[in-house]
């Protein structure tokens, strides 16, 4: 049924010239039905990308974090590259919302929060970090 509600936002989408605002936690869904993608953490934007950009290249640790997550539908497959992230959501702070959580994370990290600034043409991440 959930592919049938897909397909029927999506030829609603072509035939009538529509965009959606398509919110969900379910990444494989998003990817099928997404032309553009904003990743949130808190409530704040992490990265913004083109759907094949954030899945080719994502960029900030949230996003690689949620992606790495995703089951691979392969037969007797152990996924080596799940990123477990530890601790507790932390309530918003000053700072990186998501510097708590993050392997990456500095003090400038938990004492500023990053600008969502674009790294490359149509890719942009709210990161101290990311592609500098």
């Amino acid at each position: 049924i959930q592919a049938q509600i897909l397909n029927l936002l999506q030829d609603l989408q072509q035939s009538m010239g529509l965009t959606f605002l398509f919110i969900s936690h379910d990444l494989s869904v998003v990817r099928h039905i997404s032309n553009r993608i904003v990743v949130m953490y808190l409530g704040q934007m992490m990265e913004v990308c083109d759907s094949k950009g954030l899945f080719k290249n994502p960029l900030h640790p949230y996003t690689k974090a949620l992606l790495s997550a995703v089951p691979i539908a392969k037969y007797n497959y152990e996924r080596k590259d799940r990123i477990l992230l530890k601790g507790d959501v932390p309530s918003p702070k000053p700072g990186c919302r998501f510097a708590k959580r993050c392997w990456m994370a500095t003090d400038e990290c938990f004492n500023s929060a990053p600008c969502l600034s674009e790294v490359e043409p149509g890719h942009f991440v709210a990161c101290h970090k990311c592609g500098k």
